[in-house]
């Protein structure tokens, strides 16, 4: 089973492979999936996370650093068997960066602080482009925000917010344009974070998006050498393992909000301090494939790395970070993947509005996994011709699917998948289908109510908890949606198994709409994603695809992908 890539808004340490059982803790905060770490017994098994710590090495360093802070940082790191750490500084050839010791790197640890401005831009692009791609992830510390990696991360990231509102057959099409030079003024406390942005479509059908430049500094910073408090926000985060839930650091440069930086997509740590200061002090940015992690903690002659908590922060995003590059490089050797799937959308009843959307996400999800995916609402292609071509159909919120499909068309259908071929369902395609008899005994139940979009604990079921399937998730955990209930539970049909359940004790199952009408929850026995042999064919059902939003995330994206790998055929 290959590693995960990014399980989770979802995280997975470097997950064992096939030759290795691993016993990996899990558990999820706020929607988001995280691990607590094997052994490091078992991780020096596993392959090795290559990290590369880079530093400025000014001489100010060694009053507490006797060998600087790099090669401090470095020493500590590899007492960590699954990490291998090389230690690189500005005053090597090609300045500690060279295209060699990046290839060797799945992380880039970065300490800079009055430098920054000799570090060539063709070498900070070279730098943000691989955490683009999902082949390096950048760790910033301290004074980093100044540095230009940092900078150009942040501005790919305004980029990218703006970019990601467009279709994505559309986002190639973007011209991007800043305001304003690039500058390390810091701003006045009036100024707001909030970055002004046009969007606007060319005669020749390009985007030209004119954007504010993020300074990615503050208003104000740098008093006498104080303590601070740092509380964890995410106490079961990876990156927040194995820390207290508060914590002091007794030397440190506060920082003060706010920050003038893109909306982070986890703050993990907040950092205050006794003049009413604050910091968000561990953040988390996802760049393309990649992810960008800012810790402020630092100053080269404060005994911030010193401190144990630092340490095991550093440690621990090592570890995170490494494990999803590599991850990410797995894709590209996945077995069991459809040659090509046929997504369907045409509904009947109700049409959710995100389904356009989920439709091109489908498309690029095939893309990234190297699947060719096609995307209609033609009945007309549900032909025994037609269907022929494809491994694997995918119906997305197919509301009263019956009505969509004449009878020919279904007979098509049901051919095509006795002769072997696998059918993934997500969200409404388990909604009002009992004009179709066939697809009703297929799916085993049918639409009641639904709640509002919450968060609700789900639930690995006790009985598969080996299954490839649901690896490395944590026996609970949380994720937001809108959660749908059924008039009955699918447990004891022929050939069904439940993946995972909805604990209705933590949210809302039926909102007030549905109230009024008679809806009911399901109670104690409420599946949220399947699967079920049925006929001679494969079929897959999950919950999520109300809208874009948990599909975009690392979890979404591979729980989609192991319904499509299992319903063409993969066994593992």
């Amino acid at each position: 089973m290959p590693r995960l890539a990014a399980f989770p808004h979802a995280y997975i340490p470097a997950l064992c492979n096939d030759s290795l059982t691993c016993l990996l803790r899990f558990s999820l905060f706020f929607g988001v999936l995280v691990f607590f770490s094997c052994p490091a017994s078992l991780f020096a098994q596993s392959k090795p996370i290559r990290v590369l710590v880079w530093d400025e090495q000014q001489p100010e360093q060694r009053e507490v650093y006797p060998d600087f802070l790099g090669n401090h940082l470095a020493q500590h790191l590899r007492q960590n068997p699954a990490l291998r750490v090389t230690s690189a500084n500005i005053n090597q050839p090609e300045q500690g960066l060279s295209k060699e010791l990046l290839d060797e790197a799945d992380v880039l640890i970065w300490w800079g602080h009055v430098r920054h401005q000799e570090i060539a831009v063709e070498t900070a692009q070279a730098i943000v482009d691989r955490v683009k791609e999902g082949r390096l992830s950048l760790i910033a510390l301290h004074s980093a925000h100044w540095s230009l990696p940092f900078h150009i991360a942040m501005e790919e990231r305004a980029i990218q917010d703006v970019v990601n509102m467009l279709p994505f057959g559309e986002r190639d099409k973007v011209v991007p344009e800043f305001i304003q030079w690039r500058s390390n003024v810091m701003p006045s406390r009036r100024e707001s974070p909030r970055f002004d942005t046009r969007l606007e479509k060319l005669p020749n059908g390009h985007w030209h998006v004119l954007l504010e430049r993020p300074t990615s500094v503050f208003p104000a910073c740098c008093t006498p050498k104080q303590p601070s408090t740092v509380r964890v926000l995410l106490p079961e985060h990876p990156i927040a393992q194995d820390l207290p839930a508060t914590f002091t650091i007794p030397e440190t440069e506060m920082y003060d909000e706010p920050f003038h930086v893109p909306e982070p997509d986890e703050v993990i740590l907040r950092e205050t301090w006794t003049g009413g200061e604050h910091f968000r002090s561990g953040i988390i940015w996802r760049l393309g494939r990649g992810q960008v992690f800012y810790f402020r903690p630092g100053h080269e002659t404060y005994r911030v790395f010193t401190e144990p908590e630092p340490l095991r922060i550093l440690e621990n995003a090592s570890l995170y970070l490494g494990s999803q590059v590599q991850a990410e490089a797995e894709i590209k050797t996945m077995k069991g993947l459809p040659k090509r799937m046929l997504v369907f959308s045409k509904t009947s009843w109700y049409r959710h509005p995100a389904i356009p959307m989920i439709n091109d996400h489908l498309v690029h999800l095939g893309g990234v996994y190297g699947f060719e995916v096609d995307v209609t609402e033609d009945a007309e292609d549900f032909t025994d011709a037609k269907l022929a071509t494809y491994d694997v159909v995918l119906f997305i919120s197919t509301t009263d699917i019956g009505k969509s499909l004449n009878a020919a068309q279904q007979e098509a259908f049901i051919r095509w998948y006795r002769s072997g071929k696998g059918l993934v369902a997500m969200h409404a395609a388990g909604v009002h289908h009992d004009t179709w008899d066939w697809y009703s005994q297929l799916f085993g139940t049918d639409f009641d109510s639904d709640s509002e979009y919450v968060p609700a604990r789900v639930m690995v079921d006790p009985a598969v908890k080996s299954h490839w399937l649901v690896q490395g998730l944590p026996e609970t955990f949380t994720i937001d949606g809108d959660w749908l209930n059924f008039k009955r539970s699918v447990r004891d049909l022929p050939g069904v198994t439940i993946l995972l359940t909805l604990d209705e004790t933590t949210y809302d199952p039926v909102r007030p709409q549905f109230k009024k009408s008679g809806g009911k929850p399901m109670g104690e026995d409420h599946p949220m994603a399947w699967i079920r042999e049925f006929e001679g064919g494969r079929f897959a059902y999950t919950m999520i695809g109300h809208d874009l939003r948990p599909l975009e995330t690392p979890f979404g994206e591979q729980h989609l992908i192991r319904m499509i790998r299992w319903a063409a055929g993969a066994t593992e």
